[in-house]
């Protein structure tokens, strides 16, 4: 057992959480003025009071130490810390005295412990953490890349926005951060730009801008939200039938990914059918693919008061829209355990209809791993993609020609 002198410094890896109260100086010479310090006193401790409770709840996190006007605490999770000061924002919405400011930056830090208990951290990612807060306006909030990125794959909450504000230097000779703005779009509007110095951005191999690619008759897209933007693209300018071969379920079976991958094929009119192959030999698909992937198709359904039909059985399943032109969305379990094919999504055209279409695919090169609660309670590990091959009919028809071959050897198992 520890006794209560013993110091203790150890390294982890936390999200590192900074607030303070806006002009805190100034607030407490105007309410000393009009009443007296312990007007200012009762405020504080209201705001420490509100953002502990906030913090440490289901023990989301730690607070660590008051700052005077503020706290340092800690997250173990990017999403949970992000929602988090999205809540403390909200609560303080509409408060007639306090509003806040928030930084987060997320990296391995030195833990100071006495006893056991917490007292301080040190590391540059501590003093990030701090810089981002600085950036942020009263009632708003900063994070940096490594928030944003993992945060942004496992928000649940879809009132919450993000607003890409760039790269910022805060003080000459240090690092410049990259800086992403989360916040209720319901109640509030991002900040128009940040009080520092802002560099410039060039787009690198490992970040390329999807948005300002030249068109190419294929091209490599990667980090998950730049691949996320790409597959939401497929989707909502695609036609005809959508294969998804083995594709890592990690990207659909919570709702960012959902929202961004499978819900814009789903609302597109001119996709007519959707087929997942899926592999039979890997049991824990089976149990993400009904305990995640279809909830939230039905949730999707039900919201935009679509008449789907389920019909299943051992080996699949498909949901049939009661509409003209009418929609269907399927899958087959298949033993995939001797299949080298990649994982791939394809577009093609769809004999039963109409509607031309010029064939594409997104070939899945990478992914990342991720966590996923099941109904059980039990936490299972998902792969979401973070860089794919997008590849157009014009040049590259015998890549196409070969992916559609694979796609029809299943096709008699949707009929």
């Amino acid at each position: 057992m520890n006794s209560p002198d013993t110091h203790e410094d150890e390294t982890s890896l936390f999200v590192v959480f900074f607030d303070d109260m806006k002009g805190s100086m100034a607030l407490k010479e105007s309410m000393t003025t009009t009443w007296d310090e312990r007007a200012f006193q009762k405020l504080r401790k209201e705001h420490d009071a509100l953002l502990t409770q906030i913090i440490t709840r289901d023990h989301a996190g730690e607070v660590i130490k008051s700052t005077g006007d503020g706290l340092l605490a800690i997250f173990y999770k990017p999403s949970t810390a992000v929602e988090c000061a999205i809540e403390i924002q909200e609560k303080l919405h509409s408060h007639p005295h306090l509003s806040v400011r928030i930084g987060m930056d997320m990296g391995e830090v030195r833990v100071e412990s006495i006893g056991g208990v917490k007292r301080d951290l040190f590391g540059r990612h501590v003093d990030w953490a701090a810089r981002a807060m600085e950036l942020a306006d009263g009632g708003h909030i900063c994070v940096t890349r490594s928030v944003y990125t993992d945060a942004f794959s496992w928000i649940t909450k879809s009132r919450i926005a993000w607003k890409e504000h760039g790269l910022y230097r805060i003080k000459p000779g240090e690092p410049a951060l990259e800086i992403f703005e989360p916040y209720n779009a319901n109640i509030a509007r991002p900040m128009e730009s940040l009080r520092a110095e802002k560099l410039p951005i060039a787009p690198g191999p490992a970040q390329p801008r999807v948005d300002q690619a030249p068109p190419a008759a294929h091209r490599l897209v990667r980090s998950w939200e730049a691949v996320a933007r790409d597959g939401r693209d497929f989707a909502e300018k695609g036609a005809g039938m959508m294969y998804w071969f083995r594709v890592p379920l990690g990207g659909v079976s919570y709702p960012e990914g959902f929202r961004n991958f499978l819900q814009p094929a789903l609302a597109n009119p001119r996709i007519s059918k959707i087929r997942f192959v899926l592999d039979s030999s890997v049991p824990i698909i089976r149990q993400i693919w009904t305990e995640l992937v279809c909830p939230l198709v039905e949730e999707w359904a039900r919201r935009e008061n679509r008449d789907f039909r389920l019909e299943q059985d051992e080996g699949g399943g498909r949901y049939l829209e009661n509409a003209t032109p009418p929609k269907s969305f399927a899958w087959v379990f298949v033993d995939l355990s001797l299949e080298f094919t990649p994982c791939f999504k394809l577009m093609i055209a769809d004999p039963d209809t109409d509607e031309a279409t010029e064939p594409e695919a997104q070939i899945f090169l990478s992914t990342a791993a991720r966590t996923a609660r099941l109904k059980d309670g039990t936490m299972q590990t998902v792969r979401i993609p973070d860089a794919v091959l997008r590849v157009k009919s014009h040049e590259n028809d015998s890549l196409l020609h070969a992916l559609n071959s694979v796609a029809n050897q299943w096709d008699s198992l949707f009929t």
